[in-house]
C-alpha cells in the first residue's frame, strides 16, 4: 500500500490516512500476512520525498494498523526513516530496496527483531531506472551482492535468520522483460544457495506487458487491465517456491492459491 502522490499504480488512492487505513482493513480481511507501506516512491519517474514527509505519513497512519493487530512492513531505504520506525516499536519488518547499505544504523538493525528484506536491483543506490541488461550476468551478480550483503549486516549482529531476500522485478533488473523472466525461473537457485526466504514484488510491473498483450487496451486503468497477468505470474512464483508475494490485489492471489492448493491435494 502506497501513501505516495506518484506511485505507478496507486498514487494519491490513498495518501490521506482514513483511505489508507480502510484499504489496509480490506487487505487484512482478504488475507494478508503482512501491510506493507511505501511513503515513498522509488519508479523511474518518482519525485524525490525528504525523511521528515516519509515519517509523517507514517505517523498518520502506522499507529492505528498496530492498533487493529496488523503485521507491519515500511518500504524505505533512508536510514533516518529506517532510525525511526525501529525506535516506534511499530514495524515489524524494513523493506529497502538499496539492500541496507549504510552502516550507520547497523547496531539498530541487529538489537531490533525486525525482519529485514534485502532487494537487490542493477541500480545500487537510489530509483529504478530504465537499462537494458543481461539476463545472466544480472543473475550472477545478484548472487554475489547478496552474499556481500548477508556478510555485512550478521556480521554487524544481524541474525540471518531475519533476512528475506527480494531480487528485483522490472526496472530494477533491467527495461528489457527477459531478466526478470530469468530470475524468475531461478527461484530455486536463490533458495537453495542462501537457505533464506524468498520474496518476489512483481504486481503490475511493466514487463509484464512485455510478454503479454495485457496493454493493449490502455482506456482501462493500469490496475484492471494487469490484474491477469499479475496472478498468473505471482501463481508460477508460488509454485516456484516464493515465500512471500508482495502484491496488490490480496484476495485474488488468496484465492488463486486456496484453488491451487486443493486442486494439487
Amino acid at each position: 500500500m502506497n501513501i505516495t502522490t506518484d506511485s505507478f499504480s496507486d498514487g494519491k488512492d490513498f495518501l490521506e490516512p482514513s483511505k489508507a487505513v480502510a484499504h489496509a482493513d480490506e487487505m487484512w480481511a482478504s488475507g494478508a500476512s503482512m501491510i506493507d507501506v511505501g511513503a515513498a516512491s522509488s519508479n523511474v519517474s518518482s519525485s524525490p520525498v525528504s525523511a521528515e514527509t516519509e515519517i509523517a505519513r507514517l505517523s498518520a497512519v502506522l499507529p492505528e494498523l498496530k492498533r487493529k493487530g496488523m503485521l507491519v512492513s515500511v518500504d524505505t531505504f533512508k536510514p533516518e526513516v529506517q532510525r525511526w520506525c525501529l525506535q516506534s516499536g511499530l514495524v515489524d519488518c524494513i523493506n529497502d530496496i538499496q539492500g541496507f547499505p549504510f552502516p550507520e544504523v547497523y547496531e539498530e538493525l541487529a538489537g531490533s527483531d525486525a525482519h529485514l528484506i534485502l532487494m537487490h536491483s542493477v541500480q545500487r543506490m537510489g530509483f529504478a531506472t530504465e537499462v537494458v541488461t543481461d539476463p545472466v550476468a544480472v543473475f550472477d551478480s545478484m548472487m554475489e551482492y547478496f552474499h556481500e550483503r548477508i556478510g555485512a549486516l550478521t556480521a554487524a549482529g544481524v541474525k540471518k535468520e531475519r533476512i528475506i531476500l527480494d531480487p528485483g522485478m522490472g526496472n530494477f533488473l533491467g527495461s528489457n522483460p527477459e531478466t526478470s523472466v530469468y530470475v524468475m525461473r531461478n527461484i530455486s537457485r536463490m533458495k537453495s544457495e542462501f537457505s533464506l526466504p524468498v520474496m518476489i514484488a512483481l504486481s503490475r510491473k511493466s514487463f509484464l506487458a512485455n510478454i503479454s498483450s495485457c496493454d493493449a487496451d490502455k482506456s482501462q486503468p493500469l490496475a484492471q487491465r494487469r490484474s491477469s497477468a499479475t496472478l498468473a505470474a505471482e501463481l508460477f512464483a508460488a509454485q516456484s517456491g516464493a515465500d512471500w508475494l508482495r502484491t496488490h490485489d490480496v484476495k485474488s492471489i488468496v484465492t488463486a492459491l486456496e484453488v491451487d492448493s486443493a486442486l494439487r491435494g
